[in-house]
């Protein structure tokens, strides 16, 4: 007799076999996907895994005299280490050092903050209903925020190169500092050979949402159902859900003959569409046997053997 554990497991499976994968996402992209589903009356099912990710970075590591000899441009690193030094003779303590560094680096990091709140508060939080000149002021604000976090990465990687503690006296530590810096080596023309060439590889735990769609509910994003900001934030997802409706909609029409056989009908789920010259192609057989079972499920044909027949309505 099959356990309780089993027989949950085999459910799990019959269910997601009777619908088809949109795609896997971050949380926050999921969340955002499953509001537009909803209202593209899209039915949906999800499931949550962790992966285990795996990146290699190409660094460089060296004292900043050696890096000097190397890069084109260390004006951003010593800016970085200039302020390191500012912070540093403070003295700080450790639940202090990423404010105050901030405040040196970026002056303008809080009220720029505050900036982006009164703009997107006119637009009720929605980025897409702000004018040209909003989007642009958010985005470039955006961009300078992303800047200061790299570069307190970077602050915080040469304290730990150089075993420097927050809070303790670093005397002349930090006039040639141990820097490790993520760089394209092909940019700067160097060879992994090189002696101040480094790899850093990264193996950490992702959160992924998998989201599978019902294919016969597909059928309704033909209506209307898809509105201008789902296309906008999901456009590959818009045109797999639409090429799959059309498809799912062209299967359900009863052949002359009323009936195919499942070579026919793998056949049809493979259409080539031409717009002024630019083609896409829907190649769903593969999932043949799997849509017509989805028709049958639905009351619409009927399989015998190797045999579709088409039911009269």
């Amino acid at each position: 007799m099959a356990s309780h554990s089993e027989e949950m497991h085999k459910k799990d499976l019959f269910q997601l076999n009777n619908m088809i994968k949109l795609g896997q996402y971050s949380n926050d992209q999921a969340r955002c996907l499953i509001a537009d589903l909803n209202k593209a009356k899209i039915k949906y099912d999800t499931r949550i895994h962790f992966m285990i990710d795996h990146i290699k970075l190409d660094c460089l590591e060296g004292r900043l005299s050696e890096l000097k000899e190397v890069l084109k441009d260390t004006q951003k690193i010593e800016k970085t280490l200039t302020i390191l030094k500012s912070v540093l003779s403070l003295r700080p303590e450790p639940d202090k050092f990423k404010e105050l560094f901030f405040r040196e680096y970026n002056p303008l990091r809080q009220s720029e903050k505050d900036q982006i709140a009164e703009i997107l508060k006119k637009a009720s939080g929605n980025f897409n209903a702000l004018d040209e000149n909003d989007r642009n002021c958010v985005s470039q604000i955006f961009l300078k925020a992303s800047d200061d976090e790299q570069s307190f990465y970077e602050a915080k990687s040469i304290l730990s190169r150089n075993k420097i503690e927050i809070g303790e006296e670093i005397g002349g530590r930090l006039d040639d500092p141990i820097i490790r810096i993520t760089r394209n080596l092909a940019e700067l023309e160097l060879e992994r050979g090189h002696p101040l060439v480094r790899q850093t590889v990264i193996i950490s735990a992702q959160k992924e949402i998998e989201v599978f769609i019902d294919e016969l509910s597909t059928i309704l994003a033909l209506n209307g159902n898809f509105d201008a900001s789902f296309f906008d934030r999901f456009p590959a997802e818009c045109s797999k859900i639409s090429f799959l409706g059309s498809l799912l909609k062209e299967l359900a029409n009863r052949p002359s003959s009323g009936k195919l056989s499942m070579d026919e009908f793998t056949e049809k789920c493979a259409k080539e569409f031409d717009n002024n010259g630019n083609v896409i192609i829907a190649d769903f057989q593969e999932y043949a046997a799997d849509l017509a079972r989805i028709l049958e499920k639905n009351g619409l044909v009927k399989i015998k053997g190797n045999s579709i027949k088409w039911k009269l309505h």
